[in-house]
């Protein structure tokens, strides 16, 4: 089946969803590591590890915005290759420094080429795809997502011994390989596809929209809460396993999972549900998942964390999607979902702030990080819950479900190239803000 689908496919989208497969790669070589990285071998404070998190997430939203407006400059060929080739910088900064504020510009500079990179590659497989082959292109580009990560897991495995820091130098170089991949056999043209049109007073439409906005408030929660297993994790690792960098093998686990049971839990779970009934318990999941690290002693109970938090995940990440797109306004469902993108960034970068500040105190109250962990996703179960109960939102959802033309298929809201691991048709990302309305291909 897999195969049969490749064949479908032209040279440019398979060089594509390559590209797809070693940023993945790469990227997830350094998620478990850098954590540990940044605890052992440059001895940072917790909270001072959860600034450079915070620092990567922001840069990547404002590389995505940037993207928009370079696009059409310089072709969107080039900034693909241009943010692979900065992130490699900034991760290869990971591997030479250990001093705190080199590190936070490191972190930046690698968030700022993964965020000139990924949305750009995304727009691109959107551009190209034609109408018969963009269901296919975006499956194949989830396969190649969990390729890229669960391989990940095992090359730190079987390859990486003694100094963390290799993994940030093998990482730097793929991003190269990404890079010249992209600017030699990528077509000049590379999606350069005319910009969907913002009408007019949009933005004021979309502020008008009472319901998106308090999903959208509470979507920030429901991210920061989300971003905590990438900063948690790791750390934990450090104090359970005699050799911490084994933790990557859970986030080969966690995409093995994902390929096997997601479809499954969307047929016979989420459509079976009120979308706001999946959310508020998935959120539950992933408070528990994240909590229970506190009792973890073992690799096998990190595994069942991780696990636990992943059912959470299959449970959220679908169906945030399709809440926003029966929430957005007739013709600006692109603006919603930008402006959603944003939201899921600003709740990752704030995550990982107050998760390392609340990790630092939990030094001292070793209890006190989980706690918080899991009453936050009994309280996001309640409100969201609450939210459900909520008429001027049940209305528009109702409404919505009516609607002959609501999207066969909801666009991922993606905070990063490192969290959503399947991806729907979206020609629509934080790039398409600061892009000429219409403009000549290159």
């Amino acid at each position: 089946m897999i195969i049969q689908d490749i064949k479908k496919l032209d040279r440019t989208m398979l060089i594509l969803l390559f590209g797809v497969l070693l940023s993945h790669l790469g990227t997830y070589l350094v998620i478990p590591m850098l954590p540990i990285m940044l605890k052992i071998d440059a001895a940072l404070s917790l909270a001072q590890i959860g600034m450079i998190l915070a620092m990567n997430a922001i840069s990547f939203q404002f590389g995505s915005l940037l993207g928009g407006f370079l696009a059409d400059r310089i072709g969107r060929r080039f900034i693909i290759g241009l943010g692979a080739m900065i992130g490699a910088v900034g991760l290869i900064g990971f591997g030479l420094f250990n001093i705190f504020g080199l590190l936070l510009v490191a972190s930046l500079i690698t968030g700022l080429g993964n965020g000139l990179n990924a949305p750009s590659t995304k727009a691109a497989i959107a551009a190209l795809a034609s109408e018969e082959t963009q269901t296919t292109a975006f499956s194949m580009r989830g396969i190649a997502a969990n390729i890229g990560t669960a391989a990940a897991g095992l090359i730190i495995f079987f390859v990486v011994t003694g100094s963390s820091k290799l993994i940030f130098w093998i990482a730097g170089v793929i991003y190269v390989v990404l890079a010249l991949k992209s600017w030699f056999f990528l077509p000049k043209n590379c999606g350069d596809a005319n910009c969907p049109v913002i009408p007019s007073g949009a933005y004021k439409e979309v502020f008008k929209n009472k319901p998106f906005i308090m999903f959208g408030v509470v979507s920030v929660v429901i991210w920061a809460l989300y971003a905590q297993l990438a900063l948690t994790l790791p750390l934990r690792a450090t104090e359970v396993l005699p050799d911490p960098s084994n933790v990557a093998l859970i986030w080969t686990i966690n995409s093995g999972i994902v390929i096997l049971a997601q479809n499954v839990m969307t047929g016979k779970v989420i459509q079976r549900l009120h979308p706001l009934t999946a959310l508020a318990f998935g959120m539950l999941f992933i408070g528990f998942g994240v909590g229970s690290l506190y009792f973890a002693t073992s690799f096998f109970h990190l595994v069942l964390s991780g696990a636990i938090f992943v059912v959470g995940e299959m449970l959220i990440l679908p169906t945030i999607d399709s809440t926003i797109s029966q929430l957005s306004t007739a013709g600006l469902i692109g603006l919603f979902f930008g402006l959603a993108n944003v939201m899921s960034g600003l709740g990752e970068a704030g995550g990982n702030f107050i998760g390392g500040q609340l990790l630092q105190i939990g030094t001292e109250v070793s209890y006190l990080p989980w706690v918080v962990y899991g009453a936050t996703g009994v309280a996001l179960f309640l409100v969201v819950l609450l939210l459900k109960k909520w008429q001027p939102l049940e209305q528009l959802l109702q409404k919505a479900t009516t609607q002959d033309d609501k999207p066969r298929h909801a666009p991922r809201v993606q905070p990063g190239p490192t969290k959503n691991r399947s991806h729907p048709f979206s020609g629509w990302e934080q790039e398409v803000f600061f892009r000429k309305k219409n403009h000549s291909q290159r």
